[in-house]
């Protein structure tokens, strides 16, 4: 019995040394198909790599114009913020001007008015007075 039983021992471990042996060349080829498509991978992924550093650069100078023009334009906006206060002060100016002007010409017509009515009333007086003589010399 002792015999049957090293025999199945050895069976036994021929039997694993075997699946090891048959793992192993298994195992041996599989790690080269793995170290081939680690270098394909490298490969696509160096050029991929720099196309996505080209396009990030890209993309970065896009913002910097981006930023660029919203500077520009908040610059332009308080431009025509300063612009429109000019605008409105002139605005103002010309109001307070004009109601200058207005209260002028208001006295001036106002002057002149009296100065027509002050010319007629001495004209009518001098005329009054002149022919108003002249009657009185003329029944004498």
């Amino acid at each position: 019995m002792n015999t049957v039983f090293w025999g199945l021992v050895a069976l036994a471990f021929t039997a694993g040394v075997i699946i090891f042996i048959v793992v192993m060349i298994e195992l041996k080829g599989a790690i080269k198909e793995l170290k081939e498509l680690t270098r394909t991978t490298e490969k696509s992924i160096k050029p991929t790599l720099a196309e996505l550093q080209g396009t990030l650069k890209s993309i970065r100078n896009f913002t910097d114009n981006i930023n660029e023009v919203a500077e520009d334009v908040r610059d332009f906006s308080d431009s025509i913020r300063g612009v429109s206060e000019s605008v409105r002060t002139a605005s103002e100016n010309v109001r307070r001007v004009s109601s200058i002007v207005g209260d002028m010409s208001s006295i001036a017509r106002v002057e002149a008015s009296s100065m027509k009515a002050g010319v007629r009333a001495s004209c009518r007086v001098f005329l009054k007075s002149l022919f108003g003589q002249h009657k009185d010399q003329s029944k004498e």
